[in-house]
């Protein structure tokens, strides 16, 4: 295929020229007429999708496509940049671009089946969501073989679902298709998530299938966006759960983060779990307490503080609710009991007994209140 062998970093370097260019010179640059039917849409703009895989396609060879050399259709344009992560509008269709806050609502209201042994939320939903979000963040295609899918979930959910879920991949796809996270190219009338008809079509259509475009760009472009969902879902429903194990398993390690962050990290990752990474890139890498991110030449700075520390004689979980982003400096003074946190998430210094304001929150990271109950009553009032 003449357009195989683009990547999304390709891509995004033709859509920067574009905007610095202009749609006019950059089409009458590169030889292109403007798109009628197909666009792509990137950072809530349209752009001549055959143009930019043109154009994308120079890093490959070393020179852009012309416009005679490929055609610009469903089959060939519209599918490489979908695979790579991106929409392209179809004729027809609207360019409304779904935004950061309709990912997180998605998220919020997901709809997983109760257990009837337990009363627990099955896992099969997040458990998909989290995969995806983990082939985002290592930078691997947004869509993947039905075959492939199926195995690594099925894996997942007989490692980190309930004792009694049964490891089927069709109905998380399909309930999420529904919800309009979840996209399946080429197939309409996909059925509901429920029944044996529902597996019977998952299993004779096999569809390559991922994450829909736009949530795709938002998790793999926004580290911040991407962490606040990982902390929402660990939190909603692995309880009990080993969150390092799993998200190691989804390949949301240290690994997996831009390299800028990841050297940013090095110093501390020994200390630091996986899952208090995902804490402080929630955060952005402000501190809860006083609002500074420090910045290093390799990147951004903070540190994981557990509210109720871990290990004897304290036995704090390592989990979202008992985590803190903090500074150095802010870190130290918890830890000690310099500084508590009231119910009211009020932060007080305690050898003065003044108030410092508020602590800083986000949506999708909970403080448990026991650990800041645990934190006044123990940790302060030992040291």
């Amino acid at each position: 295929m003449v357009l195989s062998g683009l990547r999304r970093e390709m891509v995004l370097a033709a859509i920067a020229e574009f905007d610095q260019l202009g749609r006019d010179a950059f089409l009458k640059l590169y030889g292109y007429r403007p798109a009628i039917g197909y666009f792509l849409v990137h950072g809530g703009r349209r752009y001549d999708s055959k143009a930019i895989a043109g154009v994308a396609h120079r890093e490959v060879d070393g020179r852009p496509l012309r416009p005679d050399e490929f055609s610009g259709g469903n089959a060939t344009v519209a599918r490489v940049l979908g695979g790579l992560g991106f929409e392209v509008m179809q004729p027809g269709q609207v360019a409304e671009v779904p935004s950061i806050e309709d990912l997180l609502q998605k998220v919020e209201s997901l709809k997983p089946a109760v257990s009837p042994a337990s009363g627990a939320r099955k896992r099969h939903q997040p458990l998909t969501l989290l995969w995806a979000i983990g082939r985002a963040a290592q930078g691997k295609p947004r869509l993947r073989r039905w075959e492939s899918t199926y195995r690594d979930l099925g894996r997942l959910i007989e490692e980190f679902g309930l004792e009694e879920d049964r490891p089927n991949a069709e109905f998380p796809i399909l309930w999420l298709h529904h919800h309009g996270l979840w996209d399946l190219p080429g197939h309409i009338d996909v059925p509901r998530a429920s029944g044996s008809p529902a597996q019977r079509w998952m299993k004779e259509q096999r569809p390559d299938s991922g994450l829909r475009p736009w949530a795709y760009e938002i998790v793999t472009d926004r580290e911040d966006i991407r962490a606040r969902i990982v902390v929402r879902l660990l939190s909603a429903y692995f309880h009990g759960v080993d969150h390092n194990r799993l998200l190691t398993r989804v390949g949301l390690d240290a690994m997996s983060s831009p390299t800028s962050r990841r050297e940013a990290v090095v110093e501390r990752i020994i200390r630091d779990s996986l899952l208090a990474e995902q804490i402080k890139r929630a955060h952005d890498f402000h501190c809860q307490i006083c609002g500074d991110r420090l910045t290093l030449h390799q990147g951004f700075y903070a540190e994981g503080a557990h509210i109720r520390p871990l290990g004897k004689p304290h036995n704090g979980p390592d989990e979202p609710g008992n985590l803190l982003c903090l500074c150095p400096n802010h870190h130290v003074l918890f830890d000690r009991g310099m500084i508590t946190i009231q119910a009211d998430l009020t932060v007080m210094d305690t050898a003065s007994g003044a108030s410092l304001g508020h602590l800083r929150v986000i949506q999708n990271h909970e403080i448990n209140q026991d650990h800041l109950d645990y934190h006044r009553q123990v940790i302060a009032t030992q040291n």
